[in-house]
């Protein structure tokens, strides 16, 4: 089952579920079980796995025992601004959301972690993986554009900026809208029951202003890259760095060929981008994830090698992931 407790990063307190070893620094009750317990040294055996829009940590329920298995204790938060985790409203810029991650870590009782983001979870660990390459042992981003955006397909981006609307229309009718959001995402539906909606349209329909920040703070900046970019091609002598994005660790893109959020011709760009790794998963849309979490789990562990745990040991207590 989940180990489930807060713990902070920054000035965020994190909900976060645990598959594997419980134990991290100073965990921060608001409610619910607390899970804590003294440390030890600290490890490289963290996997984090980051969430997209709109779903919460428990979407990575079917990746989670799989890393576990593997030797990994993973944790999944919910982001800063859905569900259960702090809802503020300002603090979404790139340079504060990964400063949050890289102290997050450190409180989760490991030096260095293994990133894997989903959409905008992807778009936070790539934020931390520049900013704080010493915290990431690997990274592994699925659907997930970097600097790279197609409007004419991905039209709830300049929805979402819009003022007042989105979030009045979420307090609204947040429930009918998320479900809509996930069956126009995802191809495999097979992974969101009745209870997987509930659990996302909880997530989102919290406090929709501040979930709005990502879009209105990271959309933005990306549309800003995108007009530069656009310039530069044009201008001749305003030519674009020669390694602007150089990551300084290993890192995979994961993209379903179906994707009709985040379409799948972006991947190839993106990968170059990064110098990344590319795996095109067929028959999948936008939730990577959920609709093929076997290629997932089997494309980090390509990545990162199995986890420093004993995968003998009995540490997992129980391999529901419910």
């Amino acid at each position: 089952m989940w180990r489930e407790g807060y713990v902070r990063g920054g000035d965020t307190r994190f909900y976060v579920r645990a598959f594997g070893s419980p134990q991290w620094r100073e965990p921060v009750g608001r409610g619910g079980e607390v899970v804590g317990g003294d440390p030890e040294e600290p490890g490289d055996d963290l996997a984090l796995l980051l969430h997209g829009w709109p779903q919460d940590g428990s979407s990575w329920a079917a990746v989670a025992p799989r890393l576990a298995a593997a030797g990994y204790r993973v944790v999944c938060p919910d982001l800063k601004g859905f569900g259960r985790s702090d809802t503020p409203r300002t603090g979404y810029d790139p340079a504060t959301l990964a400063d949050e991650i890289a102290q997050l870590i450190p409180n989760l009782h490991a030096r260095k972690a293994v990133l894997v983001g989903h959409d905008w979870g992807g778009a936070i660990s790539l934020a931390t993986a520049f900013r704080h390459p010493g915290r990431v042992q690997a990274l592994v981003v699925a659907s997930s554009p970097f600097r790279q955006l197609d409007l004419t397909v991905s039209w709830h981006v300049p929805l979402f900026n819009l003022p007042l609307a989105p979030q009045l229309a979420f307090k609204l009718a947040g429930r009918p809208l998320t479900r809509a959001a996930i069956r126009y995402s995802a191809v495999v539906q097979t992974p969101f029951d009745e209870a997987a909606m509930d659990r996302y349209a909880d997530a989102v329909t919290v406090d929709p202003a501040a979930w709005l920040a990502y879009y209105r703070t990271l959309s933005r900046k990306a549309l800003v890259d995108w007009g530069i970019r656009k310039v530069r091609r044009r201008v001749r002598f305003l030519t674009s760095p020669r390694e602007p994005n150089r990551l300084r660790v290993p890192a995979a893109v994961i993209w379903g060929e179906e994707d009709r959020v985040t379409p799948f011709h972006l991947a190839g760009r993106v990968a170059h981008d990064l110098d990344a790794r590319l795996v095109a998963i067929p028959g999948v849309g936008h939730l990577v994830h959920e609709e093929a979490p076997q290629v997932v789990s089997d494309v980090v562990l390509d990545l990162a090698g199995p986890g420093p745990l004993d995968p003998g040991a009995d540490r997992l207590g129980s391999t529901d992931a419910g």
